[in-house]
């Protein structure tokens, strides 16, 4: 029988560890498991957590706040004299009136906040139910009403089983939700019937979520099966499984409307209500319903602020939820010009006036559109195709050609653009592993002549289907931008080819870097000031100013020498003027969902968090702080020529041996940037740069910002206050047990004389006669009853000793683990320096 869920009622782990990446730099907190990680609305449940470096974990932070926890403690008894706080286990309390969907949950410890792990509210009136003994197998199905969740676990090389009961013509939804909790499972759902006869599958559908529209063919019982596609399994391999009734939206058409107006909009799904197969649309044979509503988009478009799992490029994409009844979110996009809706029997080409938004289909395996435009010489026009981002599986490519005619009259399509992908913003360092990028397809060109032009959108994966919808927006430039920030460890084993998450966490005297990616729409090549909003007392962060066309930079924060203890939200934002106005756009922070080692070989899952945080620890110094010797001052140089940057090092005697200073997150400086080494005992050094453009450093005249990183190793004693309070805690054991066991050692020698007495009580009684026989025999009973009594209170005095021999020897344990933990040891670490601005300017041939 596989193990299910020990020592809880109820129990839905999130474990996200791929390969422990070790004591390669500074600690802070990754939350690894939550369990359980749901709760219904009203409802309070006892949580455990696991994760690394979880010490002294005091409290949880949810995103909705409304959501409180308190520690579990266990009784005082005569081992503690106080309740004891039970080591990771909280009590979460969700008010009745908080809507369903998912919140995130921070552990709050010694480290300060950790990394984020989905925690999903459930209606206060919905069923649920936790798998419980072995049901891998189609005999041992579990059974399963309608409308009730079951949580449970897919064990490696195992497939979990249940049973359900279902009318003629009844249409059921069954859908897993796994990835879209942060679950490692890959999910393949199947339905048989009572002979054994496969029915449906799904492989994926919410992404590798999988759901299966299932009418049965008559009155019966049929079976769910559940597992793995790669028949992996364990502890992270958990999901929720539905089998219901309830509508399901799979999209929308058209995906977009213009903002501020009402639009008519045809909702495509199952079981929607009010719907009819009238359309007759099929998703993967299954016929949907379709509705049509009238939606009211506000006038400035916005994003959705709501946990998802999909991957930051497409959950920035600005649009309005909407729900039809209880169904699930779709998503409705802003238009950013008129929108037409695409004719598939237009051909060769469908004509459409600019500017205009297409709201357009892959209608089927291999299909690719095309349209027409008139445009004037000197114009330029801006094509973004919006896809991926819609969810669909597509891989986008644009090809713009100029519609003519030859000598003889004959049409002809001359090449003028075309784009695959927009640049990715992996650097290639390989020393990051967010996944910022999209594979929707974007390009300009400007008109070389008046005439017809012709872009065309094909989809390089070449599959189709009413789901496979675009958009494709054909305009004059509408510069924006957007902006993600993310924190991964800084140093990896593995020399950069790691990816690991990383909770932000500034020690005093210290700093830390978030990354900064822009997005930048229609060639947007404005500066974009970068700034942090909301930082505690004692903690700074200058502006960082993403110049010309940069995409990426570094916003330091840092923490003064006398910084107070501090931990929570933040936000990070981006200003920039267009079109004469000032635009502020918000960061939203991306991370991790898993470690992976060898993240250049597989990506690792990237999605969005709830809220951008910060901790500040005052129980920890920084072993150094790294700047520049004149912070204020900004830089000039020709191209070609050469920079000597002087560095300075704040230290403290727990550096060790020399600190490796580099630039850092220079815009195009692919590989290897320039360093230099400061010697342990010295503070000060210079790093030389030169600015001659070649294959590594692809650097052009323009305003330039970067920092300096420090990495060296610090003599670092982990959390020695917990070793000297495990070790007070097992001196007082030691002490307890001590009088434990002296107590139980009496109690035993007054059993022994106990003992003695009834024999020689019973040696009377037999000897005795005549009228004091009763006497001798009544004090002899007495002798057994006051041995029972000595007995018993030397049983309860040694089981006593006993548990508190037992509980000193897991003290030892702890406070020995505890001990090895704090002792010395050589342990790198990364320092930031605030940024540096430098000036590149043309070299004298090219200045005018």
């Amino acid at each position: 029988m596989k193990p299910r869920f020990p020592r809880f009622l109820a129990v839905f782990p999130l474990v996200f560890a791929a390969a422990a990446p070790g004591r390669a730099q500074l600690p802070n907190t990754d939350l690894q498991m939550v369990a359980p990680a749901f709760a219904k609305a009203g409802e309070t449940v006892e949580v455990t957590l696991t994760g690394d470096h979880l010490e002294e974990i005091r409290g949880l932070r949810f995103s909705d706040t409304r959501i409180t926890a308190e520690p579990a403690t266990t009784p005082a008894d005569e081992f503690f004299p106080e309740p004891q706080p039970a080591k990771n286990r909280f009590r979460v309390s969700v008010p009745a009136d908080l809507p369903p969907g998912i919140v995130e949950v921070r552990s709050l410890g010694f480290f300060g906040l950790s990394t984020a792990r989905p925690f999903m509210i459930l209606p206060k009136d919905s069923p649920e139910i936790v798998e419980s003994g072995d049901h891998s197998s189609r005999e041992n199905a579990l059974p399963l009403p309608i409308e009730t969740g079951v949580l449970g676990i897919v064990d490696a090389q195992k497939v979990d089983w249940f049973r359900i009961e279902a009318k003629k013509g009844e249409r059921l939804l069954i859908q897993v939700w796994a990835e879209r909790l942060d679950s490692k499972l890959d999910g393949m759902l199947a339905v048989s019937d009572a002979e054994g006869r496969e029915l449906e599958t799904s492989r994926g559908h919410f992404s590798r979520d999988p759901l299966i529209d299932f009418t049965a063919p008559a009155d019966g019982t049929y079976f769910v099966s559940l597992t793995d596609i790669l028949y992996r399994g364990g502890s992270g391999s958990f999901y929720r499984l539905l089998v219901s009734r309830k509508p399901v939206v799979d999209f929308v058409v058209p995906p977009a409307g213009e903002p501020g107006k009402k639009t008519k909009f045809t909702l495509h799904g199952r079981n929607l209500p009010g719907g009819s197969p009238g359309e007759g649309v099929q998703l993967d044979g299954k016929p949907l319903d379709s509705v049509e509503v009238e939606i009211e988009l506000p006038a400035e478009a916005g994003e959705v602020a709501a946990f998802t799992g999909a991957t930051p490029r497409q959950e920035q994409l600005p649009a309005l939820e909407y729900r039809l009844g209880d169904s699930n979110a779709v998503r409705v996009g802003f238009a950013t010009a008129p929108v037409v809706r695409e004719d598939p029997k237009a051909a060769p080409a469908q004509n459409v006036t600019v500017p205009c938004e297409i709201a357009g289909c892959f209608d089927e395996p291999g299909d690719a559109d095309a349209y027409r435009f008139a445009a004037k010489k000197g114009e330029t026009w801006w094509i973004e195709s919006i896809s991926e981002r819609l969810l669909a599986s597509t891989d986008t490519v644009l090809l713009v050609r100029k519609v003519g005619k030859d000598e003889k009259g004959v049409e002809t399509l001359a090449a003028v653009a075309e784009n695959d992908d927009p640049p990715t913003f992996f650097s290639a360092d390989r020393h990051d592993s967010t996944n910022a990028d999209t594979n929707d397809a974007m390009l300009s060109f400007t008109a070389d002549a008046d005439g017809d032009y012709e872009v065309k959108i094909v989809n390089n994966l070449a599959s189709g289907g009413p789901a496979h919808l675009y958009r494709l927006a054909i305009r004059p430039a509408a510069p924006d931008f957007r902006l993600i920030t993310t924190t991964e460890r800084n140093i990896t084993a593995t020399n950069g080819r790691a990816g690991f998450p990383a909770a932000p966490l500034v020690r005093r005297g210290g700093s830390l870097a978030y990354r900064v990616i822009a997005s930048r729409r229609d060639g947007f090549d404005g500066d974009i000031v970068v700034t942090a909003e909301g930082l505690p007392k004692g903690v700074s962060a200058p502006p960082l100013t993403l110049g010309g066309p940069t995409g990426t930079g570094y916003l330091i924060v840092s923490a003064a020498p006398d910084a107070p203890a501090w931990r929570g939200p933040i936000r990070i934002v981006g200003k920039a003027g267009i079109n004469g106005k000032d635009t502020v756009r918000a960061a939203r922070n991306a991370s991790l969902v898993w470690g992976v080692i060898f993240s250049d070989s597989f990506r690792v899952r990237t999605r969005f968090d709830l809220e951008t945080v910060l901790s500040v620890s005052a129980d920890e110094s920084a072993p150094a702080y790294v700047t520049q010797a004149d912070p204020a001052k900004a830089w000039e140089v020709e191209l070609n020529g050469a920079l000597e940057f002087p560095v300075k090092v704040a230290d403290t005697p727990a550096r060790k041996g020399n600190l490796t200073v580099q630039a850092y997150g220079f815009p195009n400086y692919l590989r290897n940037p320039p360093s230099v080494a400061i010697p342990e005992g010295k503070t000060e050094g210079v790093l030389k740069m030169n600015f001659k453009p070649d294959g590594n450093f692809k650097v052009e005249p323009g305003r330039y910002q970067f920092c300096l990183q420090g990495i060296g190793i610090a003599k670092y004693r982990y959390h020695p206050a917990a070793a000297d309070a495990a070790d007070a805690e097992r001196k007082r054991l030691e002490t307890l047990a001590g009088e434990f066991a002296a107590a139980a050692a009496d109690a035993a020698k007054l059993a022994e004389a106990a003992a003695k007495a009834l024999e020689t009580a019973k040696a009377n009684a037999a000897a005795a006669t005549g009228d004091s026989k009763a006497e001798v025999e009544k004090q002899a009973a007495d002798a057994q009853a006051k041995l029972e009594a000595a007995k018993k209170t030397a049983a309860e005095a040694e089981a006593r000793s006993k548990k508190a021999k037992d509980l000193l020897a897991a003290a030892e344990i702890t406070a020995k683990a505890a001990a090895d933990k704090a002792r010395e040891t050589d342990t790198k670490f990364a320092t930031f320096s605030p940024p540096i601005t430098v000036v590149v300017k043309p070299p004298p041939a090219e200045k005018k």
